[in-house]
């Protein structure tokens, strides 16, 4: 057998890779004398470096996608965050509160069905459509229906239907084409066939140890196109679908991020003959996310695992809060027990929130998070409070000379470059709990915002903002 002591296999850049080739062949006495600079030996032995190139590199990536640290593509991170029983969240819509007027009205009582449309201000340019998330009944006073404190949600109604057949979808999984869906809206029933309407509600379920062979659950995952998909039980947990059976899926599609921060909405269907309405918003629309990205995944998996539906301690709560399905999504979360309270608080923890796109959550977004996410989790002595985060504010005056030689860009190009590179910095920074203010790091963003800025200069003045009660005497800490 040749020797093949002249090969190292650890080095695998292209010209090394070549190099071995030609060290491995000067060293058998057939190709001592050949010219390895020839073209055609040359272009031989390019030929097989590349190929083992190829294949390294191709290994290399293999074994990097085998783990969730190292793992790039997301169908590889989905896969490793499904043994964890981790669902990526899917994009939110902005969420929005207002009251309706509505005159005219002939009858004693008005109902606004669910998923009623509205459009909103123009956002960047675009109107987006927000609709209901409930139906609403009010009574009419002197043929006036005001509908109080009703939920906008952005987006667009979609409706799919799919008819299980086991000989083509034996496991009864159902994708739903539909990249921008809001899984927290997701709605699902089944009907029992085409010749009979009769409908059973299925709930979204991730606790397999309570289940039984009859549950009407369903179960939610992302498949390898970034797609998700809908399936349900085997007869053991939760119950099994039929052969004819309908499945009836409704969900809002949504923009995400971009339809947030409206704040005027018109409604956009008609709800009674000759009617007038009028929309007041008490709370403009907020909290849109973006779908979950890879990084999130990676970093919220293994401590969604780890906490195993309950919170033990301070990293269970935030970790599940920002899992949360209520579609509340947060820049911030905080949270500290009550024997770190001033004063001592026992059996109670207290979780203070940043909610995204606003500053304070509105009493119904608490009370909903305490009951639907806080209790069922939270150990059975301790009761948790929701504390609205203290804001220290920074207001930055800052001064820059800058080169027209330099840049093509305009002073009012400048000045609103400069603007977002002092939002940047503070979106990226300051707006999370225990952040420090680095006034050097500050100047370096102004300062990299375009090569022509020659030096700047700023003044910082801090503020705290109150909010006192007209007509009485208060005290008020600062």
């Amino acid at each position: 057998m040749a020797s093949n002591t002249n090969i190292q296999v650890s080095s695998l850049d292209f010209g090394n890779i070549k190099q071995n080739f030609i060290n491995y062949l000067q060293a058998q006495s057939t190709f001592k004398d050949y010219n390895f600079t020839g073209s055609a030996m040359s272009t031989l032995l390019d030929v097989l470096a590349y190929n083992t190139q190829y294949n390294a590199f191709y290994l290399n990536m293999v074994a990097n996608e085998m783990f969730l640290d190292s793992a790039l593509q997301r169908s590889s991170v989905i896969s490793h965050a499904k043994l964890m029983n981790y669902v990526p969240q899917s994009a939110i819509g902005a969420r929005a509160e207002i009251n309706l007027t509505v005159n005219n009205i002939t009858t004693t009582t008005l109902t606004l069905p669910k998923y009623t449309n509205f459009l909103s201000e123009p956002v960047n340019g675009v109107n987006y459509n927000y609709v209901t998330t409930t139906s609403s009944t009010v009574p009419v006073i002197n043929n006036v229906a005001n509908f109080n404190g009703l939920v906008l949600k952005q987006g667009v109604v979609r409706n799919y239907k799919f008819t299980v057949n086991s000989s083509s979808n034996p496991n009864c999984i159902f994708e739903i084409p539909d990249a921008n869906i809001d899984t927290s809206t997701l709605q699902v029933s089944v009907q029992q066939n085409s010749s009979n309407n009769s409908y059973q509600v299925y709930n979204k379920t991730t606790d397999y140890l309570a289940l039984g062979p009859t549950d009407t659950v369903y179960y939610i995952q992302e498949a390898i196109n970034g797609n998700y998909q809908i399936y349900f039980g085997d007869g053991i947990l939760g119950a099994k679908l039929s052969d004819g059976n309908i499945v009836n899926i409704t969900y809002i599609s949504t923009s995400g991020a971009a339809g947030g921060l409206a704040n005027n909405f018109v409604l956009m269907d008609s709800i009674s003959v000759n009617s007038i309405s009028t929309v007041k918003t008490t709370q403009k629309a907020s909290q849109g996310k973006d779908k979950e990205s890879i990084d999130s995944i990676k970093f919220q998996a293994p401590k969604a695992f780890s906490a195993q539906g309950r919170a033990v301690n301070k990293n269970d709560y935030i970790t599940l809060l920002q899992q949360n399905n209520l579609g509340i999504s947060f820049d911030a979360v905080s949270v500290w027990g009550g024997e770190e309270n001033v004063p001592p608080v026992y059996g109670q923890v207290f979780v203070s929130l940043k909610p995204k796109g606003s500053y304070n959550l509105t009493s119904t977004q608490k009370q909903l998070l305490i009951e639907n996410v806080l209790r069922p989790i939270s150990m059975l002595t301790v009761e948790p409070t929701i504390v609205d985060p203290d804001y220290t504010y920074i207001q930055v005056n800052a001064n820059v000379v800058y080169d027209q030689k330099k840049t093509p860009k305009s002073a009012s190009d400048i000045q609103s470059g400069v603007k977002n590179a002092i939002y940047n910095y503070s979106s990226n920074n300051l707006n999370t709990f225990n952040s420090t203010f680095s006034s050097y790091d500050l100047l370096s963003a102004i300062n990299s915002f375009d090569q022509s800025i020659i030096s700047s200069d700023f003044t910082i003045n801090v503020q705290k903002k109150i909010y006192p009660t007209i007509g009485s005497p208060a005290t008020y800490s600062l």
